[in-house]
């Protein structure tokens, strides 16, 4: 065991505001919108904000949302970033908020002021079903090594790292190196297919090299394991209709499976929304089944089941127990708006857990 002086769950990241809004479909005439996700300046962030209808503000990035809703299941939790300041120097509006939202639920924070304004990532959903993401980390690129406390990875037993910082490869070393020195397991949730894609050959070197627990949703699995299987030069048919698509994923299965054999490390979770999920794991392939929920909104989905895999592991639970506890907690966030978390259900939650 570990000390438990301090977090057991040490979480670094991007510390932004999530903004969600339901928009109709004509929206792509009235805002200055682009692809379904892509980074902008903080001052487009700041011309769509003044055109939204009824926007919802939550703090967010995915490091911080794991460690706001492991705080409200019971687990000491830390987290580590940097958020803006006004042009006087004070900290922006935006910062007060992502503060308070974490304190209220219980997070030790060791928040940095960059000279930036807070980062922002504005959440549209469309009446068709579909989400368009424009973001701005802004602030939160501030962030450095040096700004790591050592000592705080020490006593950990859980590193979380935000995916979005994958790009930033001498904080993420150093990070990763600090763990595997202290026996601190690392957990990374890689965020979006485009990152599985765009760093797949890193993200199997750290796998290789460094303790880890690979969070991902299907798609970002997909991505994962077509982007490195075209690394090595092998062919990659695009799956058409149910059965290839079935055959498909007993592929992709089998790889992580085998991927994971020859040590403790890495563990694979993919994350399969209604169908629950599936943990890789020593050679062996653990699933976790699910009840299918129709979801007002499923951004905080992700981070709420990474929050309770990640608490069920600090405890010693199975595989297994880990990814049926992530299915349950996720579950309800799936009527709210990002991860803007009711303490009270949250903590009665918490109470009701088989830890």
């Amino acid at each position: 065991m570990k000390n438990q002086e301090g977090a057991d769950l040490l979480c670094v990241g991007n510390a932004i505001i999530d903004v969600f809004s339901q928009v109709d479909e004509e929206v792509d005439s009235y805002l200055p919108l682009g692809p379904a996700v892509r980074h902008v300046s903080f001052d487009q962030i700041t011309e769509i904000l003044v055109t939204l209808p009824e926007p919802v503000f939550s703090s967010g990035g995915g490091s911080a949302n794991v460690a706001k809703i492991a705080s409200l299941l019971g687990t000491p939790s830390a987290f580590i970033g940097v958020v803006g300041s006004q042009p006087s120097g004070k900290k922006d509006h935006f910062a007060e908020l992502f503060e308070k939202e974490l304190q209220d639920a219980g997070v030790i924070l060791e928040l940095i002021q960059g000279k930036a304004p807070t980062g922002a990532c504005i959440i549209l959903q469309k009446s068709d079903g579909s989400t368009i993401i424009t973001a701005s980390p802004s602030a939160s690129l501030e962030l450095t090594p040096e700004d790591i406390p050592e000592e705080a990875i020490r006593r950990a037993q859980v590193l979380v790292i935000d995916g979005y910082m994958l790009g930033r490869e001498t904080l993420v070393r150093r990070l990763l190196e600090m763990a595997d020195e202290h026996g601190t397991s690392v957990a990374l949730d890689v965020g979006s297919a485009e990152i599985a894609r765009t760093w797949a050959l890193t993200i199997e070197a750290y796998c290789r090299a460094y303790p880890l627990i690979l969070f991902m949703n299907e798609a970002e699995a997909e991505a994962l394991y077509t982007a490195l299987l075209e690394s090595q030069k092998r062919d990659v048919r695009r799956p058409v209709g149910i059965r290839q698509i079935d055959a498909f994923s007993r592929e992709m299965f089998e790889f992580f499976r085998e991927f994971t054999a020859q040590d403790i490390f890495p563990i694979i979770v993919v994350k399969r929304g209604p169908k629950g999920a599936a943990v890789f794991a020593g050679g062996r392939i653990y699933r976790s089944e699910t009840l299918a929920v129709i979801p007002l909104e499923t951004t905080g989905a992700g981070d709420a089941f990474c929050a309770a895999f990640l608490s069920a592991w600090i405890r010693e639970k199975s595989l297994g127990q880990c990814a049926d506890m992530g299915n349950r907690v996720a579950r309800e966030v799936l009527d709210t708006p990002g991860t803007r978390i009711d303490k009270k259900k949250f903590t009665a939650l918490a109470k009701s857990l088989d830890w």
